[in-house]
């Protein structure tokens, strides 16, 4: 075995591995920013290539940067209320109750969030002509707040009430005030049946019509962009699937594994607000190149 000890090598020795060491710690810095580069390039070529017929598919994880806690991650809502406070038989039987839990646990500090750098990334390809709709499972309305234009809203609008009887729809902000005021729950001015914030509870059937529109957005995009969701909860999780049986490209955006990693074309595995700003910095390069 030969030991390499300072009397066995000279000063050019040395410096030759000093070089040898600096060039590798180099290379493998330049290869991690190459690849995070080449990730954003695969991305926004097949965004670019698909002309238009690009769907993102979004979850709780793109809004957790905003502040506003996922339902069922380490730090999410579910570790400190139980689900079944917003399932429809609970609502029912103490409506008053539920609805002081929504107004504290959801309506506040959604109502208080802003839109993040992911948010308005995706708001910025649509508006660029790159992105079809955008296919939630939030109801935070921060998507619309960045400025997109179609989102397909799976799970409901968390500044909404609706009948539980009637097709009575109405804004929530002057029912939170009257729950908070008169300590009993609202109800409706046109049938006298109790109100509930107008998202989807336990229980309870996705709207037809935004599961029907989700489902032929998915049949007929080029790529499909899921960005923070488990794709556990169904039947919304069908919906990439329905992409990928009809020959779309599947691109996964999400800190933790999914059961479609195997079948996306790329799987990250970052926060979307530092990952999505990258591909559309790559897209307006590209852009202004083919422009010249």
């Amino acid at each position: 075995m030969f030991l390499l000890c300072s009397e066995h090598l000279s000063a050019v020795h040395y410096q030759v591995l000093i070089v040898i060491f600096l060039l590798k710690t180099v290379k493998i810095i330049v290869v991690k920013r190459d690849t995070e580069l080449d990730e954003a390039k695969k991305i926004a070529d097949s965004i670019l290539e698909a002309r238009g017929k690009t769907v993102f598919f979004t979850g709780a994880g793109v809004s957790t940067e905003s502040g506003i806690p996922d339902f069922r991650g380490p730090q999410g809502l579910w570790t400190r209320i139980s689900p079944e406070i917003f399932s429809l038989d609970v609502f029912l039987q103490d409506p008053y109750d539920s609805w002081i839990q929504y107004i504290e646990n959801i309506y506040k500090p959604v109502s208080k969030a802003f839109p993040n750098s992911a948010h308005r990334s995706i708001a910025e390809l649509e508006a660029m002509g790159l992105v079809e709709a955008v296919i939630t499972q939030n109801i935070d309305k921060l998507h619309q707040k960045a400025g997109s234009r179609r989102v397909i809203e799976l799970h409901g609008s968390y500044d909404e009430v609706q009948c539980t009887k009637c097709n009575f729809k109405g804004k929530i902000d002057e029912h939170v005030q009257y729950v908070l005021e008169s300590n009993a729950a609202p109800r409706c001015r046109i049938c006298g049946s109790l109100l509930k914030p107008a998202v989807v509870y336990f229980g309870e059937p996705l709207p037809e019509r935004e599961l029907n529109e989700a489902f032929v957005l998915a049949s007929s995009c080029k790529v499909m962009i899921v960005v923070g969701t488990s794709l556990t909860v169904f039947p919304a999780a069908l919906i990439p699937r329905a992409a990928i049986s009809s020959g779309a490209e599947l691109f996964i955006i999400n800190e933790t594994p999914t059961p479609l990693d195997n079948q996306a074309i790329l799987v990250i595995r970052e926060k979307a607000g530092n990952f999505l700003p990258e591909v559309v910095e790559v897209i307006k390069e590209e852009v202004s190149s083919e422009r010249g």
